[in-house]
């Protein structure tokens, strides 16, 4: 943990991300945000230091520079998009920076609504635009590494959740697709495009008000795995 924190302390952390990783009054204007002040209080959610992305920039010593994470939103384009919400777009991928300072750290974890909306996981004749997940995911990183040369980018695999009170675990499977596939394109885009690949979903479920939308307790999960492989890969690098 100490070799982890000299890493990265002082740096300057940013998020492209969906609901899961929305707060009202952290994210840009005119986003989309799942905690309101009502989810706020469902999930026992309060602060920053109550979300995955405080626990984590906490613990590593850094700042949060941008929360650029719109709830709903896809990787892909979706034919029916209207607006510039999906990852992809050059308008997601350019508001990572904030007064002209560029984060030392880009963090992606988005995915689920791709899943959620059946986006084919990987292009087939015919079938290889911005509506598919794998063809998406590549320029979203190619876009955040043009416009943030200098910047680690660390791409978060799709962990699954559970309900809060039943235990029942949110379906891995949408539309004949599987949550893995996705999680496969992740790595292999990150991979790729020399990115930090977060394995979330090797790591158990988390706590979540309805499978998807994380809790204070599944915060601190999801919080706890990426620690972990920061911590794995901080050893490799060693």
């Amino acid at each position: 943990m100490m070799h982890m924190t000299k890493l990265y302390k002082g740096k300057y952390f940013s998020v492209l991300g969906d609901s899961v990783s929305t707060l009202a009054g952290y994210n840009p204007d005119g986003y989309e945000v799942f905690y309101n002040w009502e989810k706020k209080r469902l999930a026992d959610i309060h602060s920053p230091a109550d979300t995955w992305w405080g626990i984590v920039t906490e613990a590593l010593a850094g700042q949060m520079l941008v929360n650029a994470s719109w709830s709903g939103s896809l990787v892909c384009k979706h034919p029916q998009s209207e607006i510039e919400s999906y990852g992809c777009s050059t308008a997601r991928t350019s508001a990572l920076s904030e007064g002209g300072r560029a984060p030392d750290v880009v963090m992606v974890f988005m995915g689920l609504n791709d899943f959620g909306h059946a986006m084919r996981p990987l292009p087939v004749p015919g079938k290889d635009g911005l509506d598919v997940f794998s063809v998406a995911y590549g320029v979203m990183l190619e876009k955040i590494r043009a416009n943030y040369p200098n910047s680690e980018i660390w791409c978060f695999t799709l962990p699954t959740g559970f309900e809060r009170g039943n235990g029942r675990k949110a379906s891995p499977v949408c539309c004949g697709y599987h949550i893995d596939e996705y999680s496969r394109v992740i790595e292999s885009c990150a991979e790729s495009a020399g990115c930090r690949t977060v394995r979330l979903h090797l790591f158990d479920a988390y706590e979540s008000l309805d499978g998807w939308h994380p809790t204070a307790n599944g915060m601190q999960t999801i919080a706890r795995a990426v620690l972990e492989c920061v911590k794995e890969w901080c050893a490799d690098d060693n």
